[in-house]
Order: structure tokens, then sequence, then C-alpha cells
């Protein structure tokens, strides 16, 4: 059986999903997608000999939709969830997983009290190069520090992005929360503490470059910095333990290891379409009626901290990262 699949979004990101939706995950069928650009999102709908809908309050509450793809600006995330929900469908909401802390909170305790099925598109973790990390971050020992960098050019033909009723903020949010996600997934520690700064440079209202440290639980430091204003891309992540480092690039597919004896390259697989597995991983969730892969509230998690930085930048000092209740 497949599920029926409905997608909120069809910008950059929301047409990979309805690619990989349509073409490569035999259990999932596209049956509507929703777009405010009423001919865009028929044309697509065209393409993919599916309905459009116009209104994302209408395909939430259609009864021939099993799960929910939300890949749009985060101020539509609450209201999707709180309708599709409370009609037992499944969902799976792209980072971030909401505008701010607050709204995620609510979302959480929607999703918490109806049981719905909800995954959280933390994609940057099924990365390659990522995951070749977290199977051997064990083999560095105690862990110092982590550092993340992430440039990449600017994206000034989404106007959503830089209306902060919309997004809900810039780069922190819509690129840091990867790396804040990856803080915790490689050092299997909790941050506790950011001090961040932050400036625009093309933006107007939200910001594009940001640099951060971040306290882990394990005593370990996280430095995360982001930027969308240069002619150029890279990923890196770096690993310190005391045993030796890791550094990779999660764009570039490279990583190698630095230890007593230099310099060790390490062979990689091509590079992972990372949400066509996530869509598989959810996919096989929800056929074997397991929790989410990568649950909601890891998601939040990474809203979490980017919330320190954002109370960080307006204080200038070091803020407290106030996680979920309960524990991510």
């Amino acid at each position: 059986m497949r599920l029926r699949t409905g997608l909120v979004g069809l910008g950059k990101h929301g047409l990979r999903y309805a690619k990989h939706i349509s073409a490569d995950v035999p259990g999932l069928q596209l049956v509507a997608v929703c777009r405010r650009d009423r001919r865009a999102g028929e044309d697509v709908a065209s393409d993919y000999g599916c309905d459009y809908v116009a209104d994302a309050r209408t395909l939430a509450e259609r009864d021939d939709i099993d799960l929910i793809v939300v890949a749009a600006a985060p101020a539509v995330i609450e209201e999707v969830v709180s309708l599709a929900a409370a009609r037992g469908k499944r969902l799976l909401i792209e980072k971030p997983v909401a505008p701010d802390l607050h709204t995620g909170l609510r979302v959480l305790a929607e999703i918490e009290r109806s049981g719905a099925y909800c995954a959280a598109g933390q994609t940057l973790r099924l990365n390659t190069v990522a995951r070749e990390i977290e199977r051997r971050v064990g083999d560095l020992g105690r862990l110092d520090s982590l550092i993340f960098s992430q440039r990449f050019p600017p994206q000034l033909d989404l106007e959503w992005l830089d209306d902060p009723t919309q997004s809900g903020g810039g780069n922190v949010l819509h690129t840091g929360v990867h790396c804040f996600d990856l803080c915790r997934v490689l050092s299997r520690a909790e941050p506790e503490a950011a001090f961040c700064t932050a400036h625009s440079v093309h933006t107007r209202h939200t910001e594009d470059v940001f640099a951060s440290c971040i306290e882990m639980s394990d005593r370990s430091l996280a430095s995360v910095s982001c930027s969308r204003t240069t002619r150029s891309r890279n990923g890196l992540i770096e690993v310190t333990g005391e045993l030796g480092q890791l550094v990779g690039d999660h764009v570039l597919n490279q990583l190698y290891r630095l230890g007593p004896t230099g310099r060790e390259e390490i062979a990689l697989p091509p590079p992972t379409h990372t949400v066509l597995e996530l869509l598989r991983a959810v996919t096989e969730d929800c056929h074997r009626d397991r929790p989410p892969t990568i649950p909601y509230r890891d998601g939040l998690a990474a809203v979490a901290v980017a919330d320190a930085c954002y109370r960080s930048i307006a204080s200038g000092r070091k803020e407290r990262v106030v996680m979920p209740p309960g524990g991510p």
C-alpha cells in the first residue's frame, strides 16, 4: 500500500520532494500539491498528474491524504499540524520545524496530545560525510571541540525568507539549525548555552551572516558560522578529540583523519540525496508503525539553540539554551 501524500510548498526544496515522492519512493503517491502562486502550482500539479490545492488548510483536511509534507515558510506549520494531527494524518516538517521556540512548543504539545506521527526534516544528518563522521567519532576519545562552517550564495529570490513574519528569522534559523542538530548527533551531548553575533550583507530584515559558540553538556565547545553572501559553497565539519581529528566537507563530499602519523584520506561513497533518504525513512517508519527516525523533538531542539542565539544577539551576552520540557 502506498501512502497518499500531500505536499505544502513548491519552492526549490519543495520541488525536490515532489520529484522524489512521484518517481523514487514506491511507497508514496503524490495526491495533491499546494502553493500560493496558483499558476506555478497548477503547472507542477499537471506535470505530476496530481491535484492542485490553493490553501494549505484545505489540503490538511482532505480525506484522501495519509501523509502531509510541509516544505513551505515556517509561518504555515502550526496551522497545518493542528488540522492534520487532529485528523490522524502523518506529518513530515522540513527544517526549521517552527518559526520560533514558543510556536514550536505549541506544535509539539499538539503532536504529543494527538499521538500523531511527525518527522523532522533535519536532512544534513543523512549526508554521506555526516554519517561517516558519526560512525567514526567514537574513535577520537574525549571530544574537545566541533567546528561547522557553511557558506552559500545569497538567496534573494525567496522574498518570504527576508520577512520575519513568514520565515521566523534568517540564517541562524534556516541554515544554522542543520549544524545545531549535528552538534547533538556527533557529540552525543546537549547544548547548554550559546553566544552569537550576526549581521546583514544582502538582507534587510534578517541576518545572512552569523558566528556562534555553543557550550555542550560534555564540556566540549561547538563553533558554528554560516553565511549566504558568497559565490561559492562549502560545508566544513571538524571534530577534535584527544586521539585525533575528523575533518570533512559535506558539500564537497570529502573526509580525512588527522592523527599522530599525519593525514589519512577516508574513501567515501557518492553523495547521498538526503531528501530521498528522509522520504524512504519516513515511508519505512509508517509502514512498520514505528516512531519517526528523526522525531519532531529533535528538530525543535535545534530551534531551541537558534532561540538562544537570537537572544544572545539581542543581549550581547551568553544565553542559556532552553530545551523542550521532557528533553529532546
